[in-house]
């Protein structure tokens, strides 16, 4: 069982759930492991590409949400997030609106290509309860993957002094590849971030009844419901390549295909068992 954390990194966190879930129903995944029948590697991996991208925009988005907290308005350069650095940022404080415009092309940290305009508009400062960000896009493309959907995060926390919990919902949410197929995705989750006095010990948490669904880039379709909080420690990133959860339980749906994947009892190694109609394996990821 496992639980992630929130604003560690985007890139690493999505591509990371990505990388392991790949990994898990990817028919090469390992020599002495037998395929899972039924599911289709390329479909798959495009709905985990999806889904890392759509993270990593919130992940962005939660990071832009500190110019806000500032108040500083206009032209922002002093921001926090490298992925940004060659955008124009601009600060609309009448109209509460964040505007991240990567214009005809630029390339970020890793070599990732961005274009286009993310578009945050929020009302209250990120971490009181009660406010809340929608992101939405203006011809947004990801290494020429086009983005789509309107992502809402609401702070849904009891109190200043609670950890800040967030309701996450992403509407429409589609991308489309340069050869015109595309995968769909529509998100229903709650996020914990569990603070502590010393930032390496925090705990980014996503809770039980999370939902996530849609389509896969084969027009397969998927769900994924969390049945055990997914918990994500951030003393363990130093231990993996990746960002896996390191406890917790999930249920992912591929057509008419029903496997379990559990992350664990919380220590920091890259060991999951999957669960399925066929049987149970345990896989360890530490080398891919």
């Amino acid at each position: 069982m496992k639980k992630l954390n929130s604003i560690f990194t985007v890139a690493q966190k999505t591509v990371l759930g990505l990388a392991i879930t790949t990994l898990i129903f990817s028919v090469s995944c390992t020599s002495d492991i037998e395929p899972l029948a039924g599911i289709d590697d390329a479909s798959v991996e495009a709905d985990l590409i999806a889904q890392a991208d759509f993270e990593e925009i919130d992940d962005i988005a939660s990071n832009m949400m500190s110019i806000a907290d500032g108040g500083t308005g206009g032209r922002v350069t002093d921001h926090n997030d490298e992925r940004c650095g060659c955008a124009e940022v601009t600060h609309d404080q009448e109209n509460q609106t964040i505007t991240i415009d990567f214009g005809d092309g630029c390339e970020g940290p890793n070599g990732v290509f961005r274009s286009g305009k993310i578009i945050i508009k929020y009302n209250g400062r990120r971490f009181v309860p009660g406010s809340y960000w929608v992101i939405t896009f203006e011809e947004f493309y990801v290494n020429r993957r086009h983005i789509e959907g309107v992502r809402t995060v609401t702070n849904i926390s009891e109190s200043l002094a609670a950890d800040p919990k967030f309701h996450i919902t992403l509407e429409g949410g589609k991308v489309t590849w340069p050869d015109e197929t595309f995968a769909t995705r529509e998100v229903d989750r709650v996020r914990v971030w569990i603070r502590s006095s010393n930032p390496l010990l925090d705990e980014y948490h996503i809770l039980a009844r999370s939902v996530a669904e849609g389509t896969t880039r084969k027009e397969v379709n998927y769900s994924c419901l969390v049945l055990e909080d997914l918990i994500y420690k951030r003393t363990c990133r130093g231990a993996r390549k990746g960002r896996i959860p390191v406890a917790g339980v999930k249920e992912v749906v591929f057509g008419d295909r029903k496997f379990t994947i559990d992350f664990g009892d919380g220590e920091c190694d890259n060991i999951v068992t999957i669960t399925s109609a066929d049987g149970t394996r345990t896989i360890n990821l530490s080398d891919r």
